[in-house]
């Protein structure tokens, strides 16, 4: 729905430009208020009026409402888990006297685990390594 505009005399005139314009568009909004059903219009009338007088039932400020509760809540929520949240002292080992053999071991096993690069390493290396021994 294409708008037509005048243009011609008052292409160099912004002032005639701009009443050309704004009485296209009352035209085309009063042509499409006359497309909307008179039952439409009387939902509207009567809403109109209700929030007028101040009967119409604030939804809007309901939800606002809500939203804001649940964010203080939410807000709360996380204050006090921080604030009553045991703080766990940093895990130091045992030193490694105190460690049985087994556990030196698997300790060992992890360490080899948590660094792959070591892999990478024997693996460019392989020629490096002496033989297997025969059995």
């Amino acid at each position: 729905m294409a708008m037509n505009i005048p243009t011609g005399a008052g292409r160099h005139d912004p002032d005639l430009h701009d009443e050309a314009f704004d009485r296209a568009v009352r035209a085309r909004h009063a042509e499409a208020l006359r497309q909307v059903p008179a039952s439409i219009h009387a939902r509207l009338r009567a809403h109109r009026h209700a929030t007028a007088n101040g009967t119409a039932s604030s939804v809007s400020g309901t939800g606002w409402r809500l939203a804001g509760l649940c964010a203080a809540v939410f807000a709360l929520a996380l204050g006090l888990q921080h604030f009553t949240a045991p703080s766990m002292p940093p895990s130091t080992p045992p030193p490694l006297d105190e460690i049985t053999p087994v556990a030196q071991v698997d300790l060992a096993v992890a360490a080899l685990d948590e660094n792959p690069d070591l892999y990478l390493w024997l693996a460019a290396n392989d020629d490096a390594l002496p033989p297997a021994p025969e059995q």
